[in-house]
């Protein structure tokens, strides 16, 4: 759940903060070190809960106020990537896409465990 709350930062990296046209350069595994590590710190419940709420509405409140024109912008990817460029939308729907991805695994696990869902 942690990994969910998190899960945006990267694109506020990319697209709010450093308003990158281009990823070439920007040296990933650098950048996802200190955020694996405040991952793995443990938290209780009601801090994961907590989290997820002000990362969620922080995120949302952020795409909220974009432009049509800033979420066309491109961003080009390093060489070899692919696609080679996308869209800044495209970079930041993939963080929902992201999430979504994480509740299905949850929802397997609950069903698999014979979770109700109550």
């Amino acid at each position: 759940m942690t990994h969910i709350a998190l899960s945006t930062r990267f694109n506020e990296q990319v697209n709010f903060i450093e308003k990158r046209t281009t990823m070439v350069g920007f040296d990933f595994m650098a950048y996802i070190e200190p955020l694996k590590a405040d991952q793995a710190r443990p938290r209780t419940k009601a801090e994961i809960v907590a989290l997820l709420r002000e990362t969620g509405d922080k995120f949302a409140s952020q795409v909220e106020g974009l432009s049509d024109d800033f979420l066309a912008e491109t961003v080009s990817m390093p060489p070899g990537g692919h696609p080679p460029s996308r869209t800044r939308f495209d970079m930041l729907i993939g963080s929902k896409e992201h999430e979504m991805h994480h509740r299905g695994q949850l929802m397997l696990i609950e069903r698999m465990l014979g979770s109700s869902g109550a």
